[in-house]
């Protein structure tokens, strides 16, 4: 179960180790609800190129994508987004902890 934590969690970070998938992440976090469309708008580089950073970010869990009629629509998964950053967190903490622990002090 760690494991599987681990791996969503290196694949998250590997997706948003892109500018431009940042930026998408950061633009339907704060716009809501967009689709590749209207993403396109903000950036400038190919429509092509913007569907496949989506896809990217679909795999890794940091983007929800519904169809509605024709259109596919992007948010974030806040969920996984979320159940990751906890895992970094967890670790960090462990990590701070095992350091103390190891020069004698108190965490």
């Amino acid at each position: 179960m760690a494991m599987m934590y681990r791996e969503r969690a290196s694949k998250s970070l590997s997706a948003m180790g892109n500018p431009v998938r940042i930026e998408i992440a950061f633009l339907i976090g704060m716009q809501g609800r967009l689709n590749a469309g209207q993403i396109a708008e903000h950036f400038k580089i190919s429509r092509p190129a913007i569907s496949s950073h989506l896809r990217v970010l679909r795999e890794a869990q940091i983007l929800i994508a519904e169809k509605t009629g024709k259109e596919i629509y992007y948010s974030l998964d806040r969920k996984s987004i979320e159940d990751t950053l906890n895992v970094i967190l967890d670790m960090v903490r462990k990590s701070a902890n095992q350091s103390c622990t190891q020069r004698g002090e108190k965490a």
